[in-house]
């Protein structure tokens, strides 16, 4: 019970600063602690998002041409993760910054 209240707490906080960040004019971001705190809220949120699809992706493409899951590919899958956000964290602050 402990745990969904976390979520629901955190997951809210979490999309009302990102929902903030995204609609607030460029002309009236500051340059203080919320707003790195919001560029850097908005690109781990993306970052998870199109990590969370392309380890989706994998596993459904391996589970529809009948490959049975085993350790081993529970641990590349868990490599690919931090590859993936080294390749796309940059380049989303890039494009927030």
């Amino acid at each position: 019970m402990a745990n969904s209240l976390y979520y629901f707490f955190f997951g809210t906080l979490a999309i009302w600063l990102y929902y903030e960040h995204i609609t607030t004019p460029t002309y009236r971001q500051g340059n203080g602690f919320s707003y790195a705190f919001g560029i850097a809220g908005a690109c781990l949120f993306d970052t998870s998002i199109i990590v969370g699809i392309i380890n989706r992706a994998i596993v459904l493409y391996f589970k529809s041409i009948g490959y049975t899951i085993n350790i081993w590919f529970i641990v590349s899958l868990v490599f690919l993760d931090p590859m993936l956000i080294v390749l796309i964290l940059p380049a989303l602050f890039r494009a927030y910054s």
